[in-house]
C-alpha cells in the first residue's frame, strides 16, 4: 500500500483530537478505528505491538503510540504532525470545556449526565480492549493449541494480578513478556534439539 499524504495523516491526528472525548481508552479506541480499520495504514498486529511496546516506556501511553504509528507513517514529520494534530484540539476543547464546567457544575442536570459518563467510557475501553485481544488470540491459534492455551493463561493470570493482587501494571507487564519469551524458547530449540537427536 502506498505511504498516506502529510495532509492525510494530519487531518486523521486532527479528527482523533477533535473526537477523543472521555480520556485514554476513548482516544486508543478512536486511534486505532482510524489507523487501522478505516485507512489500513497500520496493521492490527503493528497496532498491538506498538501499543505493548508503549505499556513498557514512562510517561502517557497515547503520546508514545502517536509517534511511533507517525514515525512509522512519515519518519519526524508524521511524529510533529501526529502531536499537533492530537494535542491542540485537545487542549482548545479541554480549556474551554473546563471553563464552561466551572460555571455548571452544580447543576443537576450536568450531576446527572457525569453519571452516564462514567460507563460509556468503561465500555469503550472494553472495546478497545477487544479490538487489541484478537490479533494475538489468532496468531496463537494459527501457532496451535498449546499456544492458545498459554495465551488465555497469561491473559488471566494477568487479569488476576491487577485486579486482584492490585500488582503495578510494569511488573505484570515484564512477567508475561518473560513467560512469552521463554514459551517461544522453548519451542524453536525443541526441533533443534529432535533433529539433533
Amino acid at each position: 500500500m502506498a505511504s498516506p499524504s502529510l495532509s492525510a495523516v494530519f487531518r486523521a491526528w486532527l479528527l482523533v483530537g477533535l473526537r477523543s472525548f472521555g480520556g485514554g481508552p476513548a482516544t486508543l479506541f478512536l486511534i486505532r478505528r482510524s489507523f487501522v480499520e478505516e485507512s489500513g495504514w497500520v496493521t492490527p498486529e503493528q497496532f498491538t505491538r506498538d501499543w505493548a511496546l508503549c505499556q513498557l516506556a514512562p510517561g502517557i501511553n497515547l503520546l508514545a503510540l502517536t509517534i511511533l504509528i507517525g514515525r512509522r507513517l512519515h519518519g519526524w514529520r508524521g511524529i510533529v504532525l501526529g502531536l499537533v494534530g492530537l494535542l491542540i484540539p485537545s487542549a482548545l476543547c479541554t480549556v474551554l470545556i473546563t471553563a464552561f464546567y466551572a460555571e455548571v457544575q452544580h447543576a443537576p442536570a450536568v450531576r446527572s449526565a457525569l453519571r452516564g459518563v462514567v460507563p460509556a467510557t468503561v465500555g469503550v475501553g472494553l472495546a478497545a480492549a477487544f479490538g487489541m485481544l484478537k490479533p494475538p488470540l489468532e496468531a496463537s491459534r494459527r501457532e496451535g493449541r498449546v499456544s492458545l492455551a498459554l495465551a488465555y493463561l497469561l491473559l488471566g493470570a494477568c487479569a488476576l494480578a491487577a485486579l486482584r493482587y492490585r500488582t503495578a501494571v510494569f511488573p505484570i507487564l515484564l512477567a508475561a513478556g518473560a513467560a512469552g519469551a521463554a514459551f517461544q524458547l522453548s519451542r524453536r530449540t525443541r526441533p533443534a534439539r529432535e533433529e539433533r537427536e
